[in-house]
């Protein structure tokens, strides 16, 4: 069953509020923000670990500088298409000022011929395909695209470890996965790396196979599978000289999912967002505590939901009759923001923002490069 939340009082923490905000007089004017957010079944991790992060950012600044109060209508997508499609009708419906996702690419894609018809302006925050922002002008996304993520995962592997040589492994039936990996490969091949195999996960015996790989020539593989798949690849990789690369969120996902052996995924590196060591912002340190309350700490999906946040109250703070031709174009081009881990802004409605390449290291992000 679909829920629907209005949420003025979120969290059950407390935050005292900054002095500007203690100034602002409230207008009695609310600003009603749609959040689709996979609450239940096979994608909440996702959500409530974003939930979070927005509910952080608005307990800051739950009032623009006219006294407008933000407040959010809380949607759960149950982790599926149909989920996802009716809780966006659902917030269409109510007329809210702008939606933001917590959704996946996969969920996402699912509903093409519904989003090319969306006019209410929508950040997505976890849904990396390049294909998303391009159904039209109303859809920003904040995080890194599948696009940007292969590239630098090509890169570093090759120009940065002087690796020649990589093993890939997928789900061929997931777009996500199977948009990043062909992405991989393609870039490797271009700058002259070699694939020793790839393997597609959706597949029957592709296990046995994977336990059976000659790992001789291969000092490296690109991952993009789930968390739990990840911990049964380290642990076959445990006794062999080679390392793992995993695509983003990988790690926050399996802080919820695999809490006993989490260990094992010290030792991999990860592409990112963020990184513990990174330069944060005067909130960074306080959400870092929140999370850490929940033993997330370094949860890049509450971080990007921060980030929302701020693209939305950066968009509002300068639409002030929060027109929808107005919210648009900001979110598809925006100024430079100040976000949890340092500025970003928006450029043809994808996010420029810095990448990091981090190696968890007693179970932290810790930074290894950092690319513009």
């Amino acid at each position: 069953m679909i829920r629907t939340v209005l949420l003025i009082i979120l969290s059950a923490f407390v935050f005292q509020s900054c002095k500007t905000e203690k100034k602002i007089r409230p207008s009695g004017e609310v600003i009603r923000v749609g959040i689709l957010a996979p609450l239940s079944r096979v994608n909440r991790n996702y959500g409530y670990q974003s939930l979070m992060g927005i509910e952080f950012a608005n307990k800051q600044k739950p009032y623009l500088s006219n006294g407008d109060k933000i407040v959010f209508e809380l949607v759960d997508t149950n982790s599926s298409i149909e989920g996802t499609q009716a809780a966006l009708k659902m917030l269409i419906d109510k007329n809210v000022t702008a939606i933001i996702s917590f959704a996946g690419s996969g969920n996402m894609l699912g509903l093409r011929d519904m989003l090319k018809r969306v006019k209410t302006p929508m950040i997505v925050t976890l849904a990396t395909n390049d294909e998303i922002s391009h159904l039209n002008d109303s859809i920003a996304q904040l995080c890194m695209s599948n696009q940007r993520e292969a590239l630098v995962a090509a890169h570093y592997i090759k120009d940065e470890k002087f690796i020649n040589t990589v093993g890939v492994l997928y789900y061929g039936n997931d777009p996500y996965s199977l948009s990043l990996a062909t992405q991989f490969q393609k870039y490797y091949k271009a700058i002259r790396g070699k694939e020793a195999f790839s393997l597609d996960f959706s597949q029957q015996g592709t296990w046995k196979k994977i336990q059976a790989q000659n790992m001789k020539d291969v000092k490296m593989i690109f991952s993009v599978l789930n968390s739990k798949d990840t911990l049964k690849i380290l642990k076959i990789l445990k006794h062999k000289s080679v390392d793992l690369l995993l695509s983003d969120g990988t790690f926050s996902s399996a802080k919820e999912s695999i809490k006993d052996e989490l260990y094992y995924f010290n030792g991999a590196y990860i592409i990112e967002h963020y990184a513990s060591d990174m330069q944060g912002n005067k909130d960074y340190k306080k959400l870092q505590k929140l999370l850490k309350t929940k033993n997330l700490k370094d949860s890049s999906y509450a971080f990007l939901a921060y980030d929302a946040y701020a693209l939305l109250y950066y968009t509002l703070q300068n639409c002030p009759k929060h027109e929808q031709k107005c919210i648009n174009a900001l979110f598809q081009n925006s100024d430079v923001i100040e976000g949890i881990g340092g500025n970003f802004n928006m450029q043809n409605a994808k996010v420029k923002r810095k990448i990091y390449i981090d190696k968890i290291k007693n179970l932290r992000l810790k930074r290894e490069i950092v690319t513009y």
